[in-house]
């Protein structure tokens, strides 16, 4: 009897080969997104201010010493286990080693792809660690959460530093302040709803008919009340994170000063010094960029931050000193963005080589 003839292979079906095209298309223009930004930014700048020198910007990279760079490497550690902290102390029992990976892998894709598209991820490690679905649900969207409100809260912080040193606003300052004024009434609003059950079903029925207009243009149905599934949410959000929050609240403060601290030894390490801004004026202008960038436009906010950080502080110093304000927005951000890519790269090779084994 003779063995039967092998099958053959199934040749790759013509929908999979065009998801696969789809993909290949969607990361080359994301990569093209951030090329593009960055260097619209530099267009910008340079178009701007006249004093701006690319080859004094690389010198004042290029100076910095190894005591220097030390330095900054062990602030960008002490960030890394704030961060870490922070998303650990929103899932019981996680320890902060964990935490650290939950927090690089998905920025890494945060700062590659624009959007909420961190979070599918982190909740993916979170339930591969043995977390049920409510407790990694729960601590993804905390977390968000979390991380939102700082952004959004700085800015108020900042204004009201601002209004009751007397210094002087005058332009976009004075906007800025009226709108972060604005921002803390929203915050403070929201906060007195979430307050008590009843003020929280109070809100449920207020913005129902938004709700269900945004369900009919999403064309899902919307189940239920509104006010009943914001009451069920908040009793659950307070039966988990009853003795958690005040561990989150504290390491997302941390994370917020420890990035401060980075972005300030980023600027005096390039050679701007205590008599053109001071950490105060540093303070304010990075409060005023997290609330600008508290919505994600481009991955990474790429550009927009860059932009903003400049300008606002070149505003302080003078056009005199952009060329090291320049340099020292770019290191900060290769620290807290292009670092962070690697970094979480790293962390979700060990997370797939972990997961494997388990």
């Amino acid at each position: 009897m003779t063995a039967p003839e092998p099958e053959p292979e199934p040749e790759a079906l013509p929908g999979a080969e065009r998801s696969a095209g789809r993909r290949a298309a969607s990361i080359a223009g994301r990569i093209a997104l951030v090329v593009g930004a960055l260097v619209g930014t530099g267009f910008l700048l340079a178009g701007a201010v006249d004093e701006l020198d690319w080859g004094e910007v690389r010198s004042a990279l290029g100076s910095l010493s190894d005591a220097e760079l030390l330095a900054l490497a062990t602030a960008w550690l002490v960030w890394l286990a704030c961060q870490g902290l922070q998303t650990a102390s929103l899932v019981p029992g996680l320890p902060v080693r964990r935490g650290i990976l939950a927090f690089l892998g998905p920025s890494a894709v945060a700062s590659v792809v624009p959007g909420p598209s961190d979070l599918p991820l982190r909740y993916a490690m979170l339930t591969g660690w043995g977390r049920t679905t409510t407790e990694a649900g729960l601590a993804v969207a905390a977390g968000g959460i979390f991380n939102i409100g700082i952004k959004l809260v700085l800015p108020v912080v900042a204004a009201v530093g601002l209004v009751v040193s007397g210094v002087p606003l005058e332009g976009a300052w004075r906007t800025l302040v009226v709108i972060a004024g604005v921002v803390g009434i929203g915050v403070l609003v929201v906060a007195a709803a979430l307050r008590s059950e009843a003020t929280t079903a109070k809100l449920g029925r207020a913005l129902d008919p938004i709700w269900r207009a945004a369900m009919r243009l999403l064309r899902r149905e919307a189940d239920g009340e509104l006010a009943d599934r914001l009451v069920a949410s908040r009793a659950e959000a307070l039966g988990l994170l009853h003795d958690r929050w005040p561990i989150a609240t504290w390491g997302t403060v941390l994370a917020a000063g420890a990035r401060v601290v980075l972005l300030i030894l980023c600027l005096r390490f390039t050679g701007v010094p205590e008599s053109a801004i001071g950490w105060t004026g540093i303070f304010v202008a990075f409060a005023f960029v997290q609330g600008l960038t508290a919505v994600p436009i481009l991955p990474g906010n790429v550009g927009v931050s860059e932009l903003a950080y400049i300008s606002m502080i070149t505003s302080v110093t003078g056009a005199s000193a952009i060329n090291e304000v320049t340099a020292g927005v770019l290191l900060f951000r290769m620290l807290t963005w292009l670092l962070v890519i690697a970094a979480g790269i790293v962390a979700l090779v060990v997370w797939r080589i972990g997961s494997r084994a388990r």
